[in-house]
């Protein structure tokens, strides 16, 4: 009797040792999922999961993008209105139509765009992007929907000054922060033509040091530096012949192809229809001196 005691006993004791093992096994896996899906998150390659089911679910989806970058994006604004308005801002509000929800926009410094988008706090940037090679190892982009080429921005009575790159030896630069007319004015005007190269986040605050001295030359794309030429006096554009960027491009999250397709559908109809060179020209001409 006293053997059977014992033996249930041990029985009981293992029974509860075994069952006891088992939540410590199941809470030393969570966390180690948890952490994993982070890793392959931020490395943007996780599953996105149903991304457009989502966003018709919610009933709107986000637009990041930086509104001082006209004709393309930027704030107009009439007493207490403030609207922003431009070319990426009727791309995103057709990408919302076909998906049959509201755009809502978030604006911000342009440099700050992809990182919000790897963090969630939208779900595609229209911001005049070029979808650059070291910009793709950190995103997906859609097709291109437009090209630019690169000129200089300076005032009217310095227009003379400027024939080519080599005519930038110790001139002062103004770039955009986080944009290609950056890179490419450091590797080039700076290191091969002895121009020095400052930059700000914000091309509105550029073009007013343009005005004040600070700058002797803005670097920046043709249409924008076009639109900042009409919408104020004493601008004008210079073309010394640098190459053009790459394409423009709709940013979205790596590995959320499902949108990406989406994004294309209505990028390829309305550049078949030729409609964003239509909003092109209807910016361009939104311009008072």
């Amino acid at each position: 009797m006293k053997k059977i005691l014992i033996t249930c006993l041990m029985l009981a004791l293992l029974l509860v040792g075994c069952s006891s093992d088992k939540p410590e096994e199941k809470s030393a896996d969570q966390p180690a999922n948890k952490n994993t899906a982070e890793t392959q998150s931020a490395e943007g390659t996780s599953d996105v999961g149903p991304v457009i089911e989502k966003i018709k679910s919610d009933g709107y989806i986000t637009m990041g993008t930086s509104a001082e970058y006209p004709p393309y994006e930027w704030h107009d604004i009439e007493g207490s209105k403030d609207e922003i308005i431009g070319v990426d801002i009727e791309i995103a509000k057709a990408i919302a139509e076909d998906l049959g929800v509201e755009l809502k926009i978030k604006d911000m410094q342009f440099e700050g765009l992809l990182t919000a988008l790897g963090v969630g706090e939208m779900d595609f940037v229209i911001a005049g992007m070029a979808a650059t090679d070291e910009r793709r190892e950190a995103v997906d982009f859609s097709n291109p929907y437009t090209s630019q080429e690169q000129v200089l921005l300076v005032l009217t009575e310095n227009a003379d000054k400027y024939k080519s790159a080599e005519d930038l030896k110790g001139v002062t630069i103004g770039t955009q922060l986080g944009s290609t007319q950056e890179t490419y004015a450091r590797e080039v005007f700076e290191k091969e033509n002895g121009a020095t190269v400052n930059s700000m986040p914000d091309n509105n605050n550029m073009v007013m040091e343009l005005k004040n001295g600070t700058y002797d030359v803005i670097f920046m794309s043709g249409i924008p530096a076009e639109k900042y030429a009409d919408m104020q006096e004493g601008l004008s554009v210079v073309d010394i012949g640098a190459p053009p960027e790459d394409a423009y491009s709709i940013a979205v999250k790596k590995g959320n192809t499902e949108l990406v397709e989406a994004i294309n559908k209505v990028v390829d109809k309305l550049i078949e229809e030729d409609q964003i060179k239509t909003w092109e020209k209807e910016f361009m001409d939104l311009t008072d001196k």
